[in-house]
């Protein structure tokens, strides 16, 4: 028998402020399947912690300035400090999951290399190019 492995894709990011926005136009390259939960929000909170102790894997999506390349890398689980804002990390995400939801799956995180955050409505034509390769890397990797 073969068991499917249920996948959050958790995208952060603000679509109005140009390359912000290149998790969330990943989420939307990426082909919905069973097992597979596409969701996009501004900013990691956490009440997700409670939402991705019911996967098997957690996939947190993120435009980085500090990116080259995509990577695709594991997640830890360490908490800072207590939560004060509203909000937090995947590590901190990750961490309150665990502790207090039994969250036991794996946790990933996808890096896409952005370099214009001011106000536009769309992608920059570099970033568009990595945004596909996301897409793509993570369709084959999972």
């Amino acid at each position: 028998m073969i068991i499917a492995m249920r996948t959050l894709f958790l995208a952060t990011g603000n679509t109005l402020r140009g390359d912000d926005g290149a998790a969330p136009e990943v989420i939307r390259m990426i082909r919905p399947a069973a097992g597979r939960q596409l969701r996009a929000v501004q900013q990691l909170t956490p009440e997700l912690a409670e939402e991705m102790a019911r996967f098997d894997c957690v996939v947190f999506l993120d435009a980085d300035v500090a990116a080259t390349e995509v990577k695709i890398e594991p997640v830890g689980s360490a908490l800072r400090g207590p939560l004060l804002a509203h909000v937090a990390t995947p590590a901190e995400i990750v961490a309150l999951s665990r502790a207090l939801f039994g969250f036991v799956g794996a946790a990933l995180l996808c890096r896409i290399p952005a370099r214009q955050f001011g106000l536009a409505g769309s992608l920059s034509p570099g970033t568009r190019t990595f945004a596909e390769q996301a897409a793509e890397k993570l369709e084959s990797f999972l």
